[in-house]
């Protein structure tokens, strides 16, 4: 059996310089503090296009908040602080209190998805609004509308 490697071996370090993402939610501002681990982020891609079960999907978004709003444990001069999960039980609080549609919760994690990976959270200008105009000639069927949104299923971006 050959060795393919060793994988995993670095912790990926925050940037303490750069600017924190922040997000409205029902009247109130949230500071991401965390970064979504890249395994999750894979979980969400799955539940998006349709690989994993929907119940694994919604655990995946309760996570991707969690990891997002919840400081990380850390070391301040020596001495281990805990992990602060305070926003997050605000957030959570407030999403239960408000009757937060499923919709609006998915919506949410797919920006922190697309800001974590650098993808764009907002159309672009050039972009059409609205669906794109199909031709009454067409004799192929319009492409199936991603799980998610903000997602394109993986054989759509494959075929340009």
């Amino acid at each position: 059996m050959a060795n393919l490697g060793s994988f995993g071996a670095a912790i990926r370090e925050a940037d303490p310089r750069a600017e924190a993402d922040v997000f409205d939610f029902c009247g109130e501002q949230f500071t991401v503090v965390g970064k979504l681990p890249p395994m999750l982020m894979v979980q969400l891609g799955a539940a998006a296009t349709g690989k994993i079960d929907e119940q694994e999907g919604l655990g995946a978004i309760w996570e991707a908040m969690r990891c997002s709003l919840t400081v990380p444990e850390r070391l301040a001069d020596g001495v281990s602080v805990p992990a602060d999960p305070s926003a997050f039980g605000r957030f959570y609080r407030l999403a239960v209190e408000r009757c937060v549609e499923v919709d609006d919760l998915i919506a949410l994690t797919m920006a922190l998805f697309e800001a974590q990976a650098g993808r764009p959270t907002e159309q672009r200008p050039d972009s059409p609004v609205g669906s794109l105009p199909t031709s009454t000639s067409s004799n192929t069927s319009p492409s199936p509308s991603p799980a998610w949104p903000g997602m394109t299923p993986v054989g759509q971006v494959l075929a340009g």
